[in-house]
């Protein structure tokens, strides 16, 4: 009887080849998972295969390392029981959300229990499997989480200090101008009745008083007058602080016309030379207070003239970048005796007087000026002008514009 088919001899090629490719097909797999297993056990981070009930399958090292447990503990419990309470649900909903939707995780965090019974944070990528499980790399942010939390405390405790400080501060400040208000009040009446009596003693008693008693006069008056003036400024920039300063459209020229107003018995007894330029914006400003700041500049600037010379005033609109800011405004140009460059910021700060000027006044008018500028969101500043003198600028914010100037 023939049979049906005769063993393939050992030494047959084909058989040799197929022996040859399943054994390196064999050594290739276990090379695979050498490698796999030493990557596990080398890797910092914490590497992990959870099935679909909810354990862990395969976990390296560095769980141990990270959490103190065995990796036979790990693997023994459904993973959740290590998870927070407070964090299980957001995990198992997230978890859910793999297995339904097939969608890879890119950043999870999550609590997980210590051996010791504290709680560390972990950071989760994961990706699901068709077969249900789950393959997850975890990195333990604890002590970034933790750097971060004082991070906020810090900033929320200098927030608290600031805020208490702050208040502290506007407290006093309200004192200082209640202090402040009430003094000049009460320190001007006085200060009037020394003015007045003295001068009503020169009238009456001139004649019996030598030059030097009614120098001396004349020196009691002049004291007082400056002191009240102070007192009026000091006033005025308390105000200026403190006070709401309503914006309204003004045509810039009548801005400049109410403070020339002001200032026209100086002007006249000064033969100054005022210039006005035909044309100006129209503001959105508190009227009041840029007529006050204007009419400070413009003093100055009939105060510090060359002496020997009438002062010579020129008042323009004004318009700057203020790096990308548009800043519109007005300055007042003058042939005065100029300013040092040293002293061109300190001129603005409250009783400073340039030195060598030996003109009266209190040190206050450029001080309220810029303050009246800061409450327009502006500011005020001084530089040299072309062929001698000072340009004192006043601008405002970008919500004063209202209208370009039209061309001459």
């Amino acid at each position: 009887m023939t049979p049906l088919s005769s063993p393939v001899p050992h030494d047959n090629p084909q058989v040799q080849s197929l022996r040859r490719e399943l054994k390196n097909e064999l050594l290739a797999r276990r090379q695979a998972e050498t490698d796999i297993e030493r990557f596990f056990d080398l890797s910092l981070d914490m590497l992990c295969i959870a099935n679909a009930e909810g354990y862990f399958i395969r976990l390296s090292p560095a769980f141990t390392r990270t959490l103190g447990w065995s990796l036979e503990e790990l693997m023994s419990r459904p993973f959740l029981d290590f998870v927070h309470p407070d964090d299980r649900a957001s995990t198992l909903l997230e978890v859910e959300r793999q297995l339904g939707r097939g969608e890879p995780v890119l950043e999870f965090q999550n609590r997980y229990q210590h051996q010791d019974g504290s709680w560390r944070s972990l950071s989760w990528k994961s990706t699901p499997h068709p077969d249900g499980s789950l393959y997850a790399i975890a990195r333990d942010v604890t002590d970034r989480e933790q750097a971060a939390q004082a991070l906020r405390r810090s900033h929320e405790e200098l927030e608290r200090r600031v805020h208490e400080r702050t208040a502290e501060l506007q407290q006093r400040n309200r004192d200082l101008e209640t202090l402040l208000y009430v003094s000049s009040h009460d320190l001007r009446e006085p200060l009037r009745s020394i003015s007045n009596f003295s001068q009503i003693v020169r009238e009456r008693y001139g004649d019996r008083l030598d030059a030097k008693g009614l120098d001396y006069i004349d020196r009691v008056v002049r004291a007082a007058q400056r002191m009240d003036q102070l007192m009026e400024d000091l006033l005025t920039l308390s105000r200026a602080q403190r006070l709401a300063m309503p914006h309204e459209e003004v045509r810039g020229k009548d801005l400049v016309n109410a403070a020339l107003a002001q200032l026209d018995e100086t002007i006249r007894r000064t033969s100054a030379h005022i210039h006005v330029a035909p044309h100006f914006p129209s503001f959105r400003v508190n009227k009041t207070w840029i007529t006050q700041a204007l009419y400070n500049l413009i003093a100055n600037a009939l105060k510090f003239h060359r002496p020997g010379e009438a002062p010579y005033i020129d008042i323009a609109p004004y318009r700057v970048m203020d790096e990308t800011t548009p800043m519109v405004g007005l300055v007042v140009r003058d042939r005065g005796i100029g300013v040092e460059p040293d002293q061109a910021q300190r001129i603005f700060q409250l009783f400073y007087r340039a030195v060598g000027r030996e003109v009266s006044g209190t040190g206050a008018g450029l001080a309220i000026v810029q303050q009246i500028a800061h409450r327009h969101g502006g500011r005020a500043w001084v530089q040299p002008r072309d062929g001698g003198g000072s340009e004192f600028v006043l601008v405002f914010g970008s919500q004063s514009i209202i209208e370009e100037p039209p061309t001459p």
